[in-house]
């Protein structure tokens, strides 16, 4: 029983020794994407980085998992969301705040008494306007706020319609932030509300309609308490 618990524990400080080394690598994985969409490099060092950007895509390559994939975890399901309130550590793979997702912007959330604060920085790889941010970028992430809302409240659900108010256009390289809220919710319908600042000026705002999964789907995504 003894060796069975060190192995237990010995495999949880594995995966966290890992989860942690994968997400200093997205890190780095973000400043190169970064210092690609900016580059003016002569053609031989873009040829030398793509060389090497792809000996590195071989070298994962073997490891990589046949899925199903989710914002949770690799395996799906979010069964032990009940356990955490940290919106970081539910969703480590979310395409919008995961810490283990490249492509997602440096934007964090937290949870405060229900409500969601945020901020972040959105570099040149999020660029729509010049000197601006794209504005579906904004509304993806408008989304994935309300949604953590519902998750943290215990409603997650689906979008059903998101309706974004675009105030002033949201800058780039500057600290936005951020603040969701839940409205509550009335049969399968979950409403939640967003708004995003720089400063004090007061950039988008958002209201979403969200529907409630029927047990049947529920159990399908593993999403069952």
């Amino acid at each position: 029983m003894g060796e069975g618990l060190m192995s237990s524990e010995s495999k949880e400080e594995e995966g966290v020794e890992r989860a942690e080394a994968l997400a200093t690598l997205n890190v780095s994985m973000r400043r190169l994407m970064e210092s690609v969409r900016t580059t003016r490099a002569p053609k031989g060092v873009i040829e030398t980085a793509r060389a090497q950007v792809e000996a590195l895509s071989t070298e994962l390559e073997p490891y990589i998992h046949p899925g199903p994939h989710a914002q949770a975890d690799q395996l799906g399901g979010l069964g032990w969301v009940a356990e955490t309130q940290d919106p970081m550590q539910i969703f480590p793979y979310s395409p919008l705040i995961g810490r283990l997702n490249p492509v997602s912007p440096p934007v964090e959330f937290w949870v405060e008494d229900g409500v969601v604060h945020g901020r972040g920085v959105f570099g040149a790889l999020y660029c729509g306007p010049p000197g601006f941010v794209h504005g579906g970028v904004v509304a993806a992430v408008m989304d994935e706020l309300l949604g953590v809302v519902n998750v943290v409240n215990d409603l997650g659900a689906m979008t059903g319609t998101l309706t974004v108010r675009y105030r002033k256009p949201t800058p780039l390289f500057q600290e936005i932030r951020m603040e969701g809220h839940s409205q509550g919710s009335e049969g399968r319908k979950v409403y939640a509300e967003g708004r995003f600042w720089a400063g004090e000026e007061l950039l988008a705002e958002a209201s979403g309609t969200f529907i409630k999964l029927t047990q049947a789907a529920s159990d399908r995504f593993g999403w069952s308490g």
